[in-house]
């Protein structure tokens, strides 16, 4: 049974999170600081603002720990937020500098009602276009990672891959069937 992580990052339902990955037949752990265990994946969930995000992820320790998983390849999620921290800015906090695995920043986008809430369909190559549940004021407009779009107002960036990471604007935990096998996709290491 493979061993996850999931970062406590101060903030979000984190059991509910748990409860769906566990569902998958993972054996889930929340932490809130770092130590020597050795974890099959990691995610990074996703509530909270950019700026607190990584003050607290900082402030708890984990920076080294997730740069050491980024070059060792291990599978990481990144959910809304968890995803755009791996990216460089966000326009919800200017002065805070992510961890710029990939180029790019979050940006408020021209929703037609903000923050957008409910569920949009994804245009993809490697996943359904099943509806997907979205809570979020900020995105990715575009990513050469991009592995997923959907449209509300403007049609934005919903989930990047890159090697063993994948991030997901949406909330995977929340969308039903179709989450359920993204997240399973996610901590496999499969690539669709």
């Amino acid at each position: 049974m493979k061993k996850i992580l999931i970062i406590d990052t101060r903030a979000g339902n984190l059991f509910s999170l748990k409860a769906a990955i566990d569902r998958l037949g993972f054996n889930t752990t929340i932490r809130s600081t770092p130590d020597h265990e050795k974890f099959d994946g990691i995610v990074i969930p996703g509530q909270g603002r950019f700026g607190t995000v990584l003050n607290n992820i900082r402030a708890d320790g984990w920076e080294d720990y997730l740069n050491l998983a980024y070059q060792q390849s291990i599978p990481m999620l990144g959910i809304c937020v968890g995803m755009q921290i791996f990216f460089e800015h966000s326009d919800e906090d200017k002065e805070s500098t992510g961890f710029c695995w990939m180029k790019g920043k979050a940006e408020a986008l021209n929703f037609p009602k903000k923050p957008m809430v409910g569920w949009a369909p994804l245009t993809s190559e490697q996943w359904p276009s099943s509806p997907v549940y979205f809570v979020n004021s900020y995105a990715i407009r575009k990513s050469e990672h991009s592995i997923a779009t959907t449209t509300y107002g403007e049609t934005f960036c919903a989930a990047v891959k890159s090697g063993s990471f994948t991030g997901v604007q949406f909330h995977p935990e929340k969308s039903s069937k179709a989450g359920s096998s993204i997240i399973q996709q996610a901590l496999s290491g499969l690539e669709n």
